[in-house]
């Protein structure tokens, strides 16, 4: 299995991992080989990258982050939250949320106790999904990211519940900006930023008016673009002004929404949105949090392809907990891009005088 670019396939290049719609539901399957006009349509629903099917290195296989049902539960209830909350009166908004509301505490304890289990989990959130589920799949990725960092930072099971509950409905406010802004291809204007920008305040007013949300959850929505050094919005908190759960959901919300892919852009690598939160360190971003973030999120995922300081090319195989910069890679090119009869196997955690140079989309 490796990682590679959409604008990379041929005609009967076969999937490893499977491609979802906006609703959660598989769109292509493993192992089914591409037409042209399969590629041609995934090009024009937003899909930049995929993981295929490569008999160099067949037996690098990891499965679904989540379970196939989880994952539809997950983004079905952020989904039915986000379309109840278009129809109707307010009476009828609220009435309608709070019978979500066993829905949506049932999918947070399920991932609560996947994550509990997988801790690995958090080297694999991303999965490839059309542009037009953005808003749901990264939903989801925020919660698991969040509980994530949650068990690390000693939460109990309560706080992980609230806080997956905020992280999953965090971005619930973007309901009242007109979709033609929030997809817009081109640079913002400042007003138009001015007003994306209220999605955090508009979030707390809906969950905050919910019984079945509780005010720390609620936080979550207003919260998460807020920074330690006060140059966040809405209410330019700093430090530990700022909620434990919004410092969090900050960090999860940034690094997910940088590596995803959007009809305006392809997402940002991994390592680079690893850089990007790792430069924010202590001004932007809790620094004990980031601490936890650099030892339990993959810099360098399963099944990408990088360049090593030896000038080799490689798939990375295996991360190892705890130190996701110094992964083990299948040497599959020399350094003269010649390919190698027999690849071999790079552990940079023993090889500590070799290092990833360079990173392939």
């Amino acid at each position: 299995m490796r990682l590679t670019s959409v604008n990379r396939l041929v005609p009967g290049d076969c999937l490893a991992r499977p491609v979802y719609d906006g609703e959660g539901r598989v769109l292509v399957g493993v192992g089914v080989p591409m037409t042209a006009t399969m590629i041609r349509r995934l090009k024009e629903l937003g899909v930049y990258a995929l993981y295929l099917e490569d008999a160099r290195t067949a037996d690098v296989v990891f499965g679904d982050p989540l379970a196939p049902e989880l994952r539809r539960r997950a983004v079905e209830v952020v989904r039915e939250v986000m379309h109840r909350l278009t129809e109707g009166d307010e009476v009828t908004k609220r009435f309608v949320l709070q019978k979500q509301a066993a829905s949506i505490r049932g999918v947070v304890n399920d991932l609560v106790e996947v994550v509990r289990e997988n801790p690995e989990i958090l080297q694999q959130v991303a999965d490839i999904y059309t542009a037009d589920g953005f808003l749901y799949h990264h939903s989801v990725h925020v919660a698991i990211l969040s509980i994530g960092l949650g068990i690390e930072a000693g939460l109990t099971n309560g706080q992980l519940r609230d806080l997956g509950i905020g992280a999953l409905l965090h971005d619930v406010g973007k309901l009242r900006i007109a979709p033609e802004i929030l997809n817009k291809p081109a640079e913002l204007t400042r007003e138009e930023y001015d007003l994306v920008k209220r999605h955090t305040t508009y979030g707390y007013e809906i969950l905050q008016r919910l019984d079945a949300i509780s005010i720390p959850s609620a936080q979550v929505a207003l919260q998460h673009h807020e920074r330690m050094d006060g140059s966040g919005y809405p209410l330019g908190l700093k430090g530990n002004e700022q909620h434990l759960f919004g410092r969090i959901a900050a960090i999860a919300d940034v690094y997910d929404a940088m590596t995803s892919h959007r009809v305006y852009r392809p997402g940002f690598l991994p390592h680079e949105a690893y850089e990007y939160i790792m430069a924010g360190c202590g001004t932007w971003y809790d620094s004990e949090l980031v601490k936890i973030f650099v030892r339990q999120v993959a810099i360098y995922p399963v099944g990408q392809t990088v360049r090593l300081s030896t000038g080799e090319v490689g798939v990375v195989t295996e991360i190892p907990r705890g130190f996701p910069q110094r992964p083990r890679v299948r040497v599959l090119y020399d350094p003269e891009g010649c390919e190698l009869a027999q690849p071999f196997e790079r552990d940079l955690i023993r090889e500590l005088s070799v290092v990833v140079a360079d990173v392939f989309s």
